[in-house]
């Protein structure tokens, strides 16, 4: 891969994690979490899409809720 490639996928791995972790701890709501995620920039590199942003953020949910019961 290239070297632009790489960054922008790293770029947006990193705001999409950070708007996820936001919608998870209840930050911001769902809408929001969706509407920040089709705003970033290559955000396609991570597989996010219209079409599945709405299970990524419910899987998302769920397993940051059962990490928390864990501990």
């Amino acid at each position: 891969m290239s070297k632009v490639k790489n960054y922008y996928w790293d770029q947006a791995e990193k705001q999409s994690d950070e708007i996820i972790m936001n919608f998870c701890q209840g930050k911001i709501t769902h809408a929001d979490a969706k509407q920040q995620l089709s705003n970033v920039e290559g955000i396609e590199l991570c597989d996010i899409n219209e079409y599945n942003v709405d299970e990524v953020l419910d899987i998302s949910l769920e397993d940051y809720n059962i990490k928390r019961k864990a501990i």
